[in-house]
Order: structure tokens, then sequence, then C-alpha cells
């Protein structure tokens, strides 16, 4: 029998297999045999992280001075957003993954 999770696990990875799914970040999903590392997780949660986070901060900046209103500081919503992405894509993305690769990968 079939664990519960293959399917979601499925789903998920079916989703992540589309190449533009993965955007401009495209170079780092690894082969679908391949489990997604720490440092390469990493690296895909700075980059969207950093640059929209950084977005997010002019805007904040632009905002608090039309209010009047004292800005936070420029790297607290890149930094902030850059944990978030991290988070998630470890709970979610990166076990789902990993679960694939090694079925994939394990010889029968």
């Amino acid at each position: 029998m079939t664990p519960p999770n293959v399917l979601d696990d499925d789903l998920l990875t079916a989703f992540c297999d589309h190449d533009r799914k993965w955007g401009p970040i495209l170079f780092l999903r690894p082969a679908r045999h391949e489990r997604l590392g720490l440092v390469r997780t990493f690296v895909m949660a700075v980059l969207p992280g950093a640059c929209l986070g950084l977005l997010g901060s002019i805007l904040l900046l632009l905002a608090a001075r039309a209010l009047g209103k004292t800005a936070p500081p420029v790297f607290a919503f890149p930094l902030a957003l850059t944990c978030i992405y991290f988070a998630v894509c470890r709970l979610t993305i990166v076990p789902a993954w990993n679960r694939r690769a090694a079925r994939i990968s394990r010889p029968e």
C-alpha cells in the first residue's frame, strides 16, 4: 500500500517540475533524482527574498516618508522575507522533493 504522503508529494513535485514555476531561479533546480540540500535551499530563499524584500523596503520607506513616520531599517524586510521563504521551503518543498529523489534513485 502507498504511504499517504506520496500522493501529496507527487502533487507538490509535479507543480515544482514545471520550468516556468521556478522563474529566474531555474538554474538552482536540481535534477529529479538529486536531493535539495541546505545550501541550495538557502540560495533559493535569498535571491527572491533579498530582491523582493528590497523592493518592499523601498515602498515602506516611501510610505513612511509620506506619512511622516520612521521607516524600519532597510535590511529588515529582505531579512524577514528570506527567513520566511527558507522556512516554507524547508517545511514543504524540500521534504517532498527529497523523498521523491530517494524513491527515484533507489534501485529496484
